[in-house]
């Protein structure tokens, strides 16, 4: 049982997108995706509609038993949260959509899954994934939701500086100030597109 989706986001702060988008090679401190969304509706080859926001994890308490003191939390990740509210507001079968991600962290094999289902049901929804970096990537669970996401049509890439410079402009609250790249984003973005690639050969 999901909690209540609420809307998406419009941006986050620089000091979140800093924290929760740097491409370490290893970040376990940061465990919580944050995922930002461009929708395009396309009819007859022209973009009819265009929908953007942020989505991250959310959380909610279950229904309280009498038996229970405290209420056990349920998640619903960032890829879940944006797969019901399109369901729900977006997705028509008469159009065709066009939908880029950049998330934190790459989808967990459960949110892969989902997704890959989502995809093989709508061949009217083309999904491009561009993560900052990869979950467990020496897991062969999470190595094999990136397969079936990739299996399903879904390109899955690591964002580079470009990407990163694109989503600091659409989706941070940056005052016009400029992307200020960290140091080792561009070695970092090296190792994890070299370990992709290795994943999904």
């Amino acid at each position: 049982m999901n909690p209540q989706i609420r809307n998406p986001m419009k941006a986050m702060y620089p000091g979140t997108f800093y924290f929760q988008f740097k491409n370490l090679w290893e970040a376990n401190d940061r465990n919580e995706t944050w995922l930002c969304f461009t929708v395009e509706g396309i009819k007859r080859r022209s973009v009819v509609s265009w929908k953007t926001g942020v989505f991250r994890n959310q959380v909610a308490p279950k229904p309280r038993r009498a038996d229970r003191k405290v209420d056990p939390e349920t998640h619903c990740h960032a890829e879940r949260c944006f797969l019901s509210w399109f369901c729900d507001d977006i997705l028509s079968p008469n159009t065709n959509y066009e939908v880029t991600w950049y998330t934190s962290w790459s989808p967990c094999p459960e949110c892969a899954g989902k997704v890959a289902e989502f995809l093989a049901r709508h061949s009217n929804v083309n999904l491009t994934i561009f993560t900052a970096r990869l979950c467990y990537f020496w897991d062969t669970d999470y190595q094999e939701g990136l397969r079936s996401l990739n299996q399903e049509g879904a390109s899955v890439k690591i964002m580079g500086y470009k990407d990163f410079v694109s989503c600091w402009k659409n989706f941070v609250y940056s005052d016009d100030e400029p992307f200020k790249p960290w140091k080792g984003l561009q070695t970092n973005f090296r190792l994890l597109k070299r370990r992709l690639r290795e994943i999904l050969k």
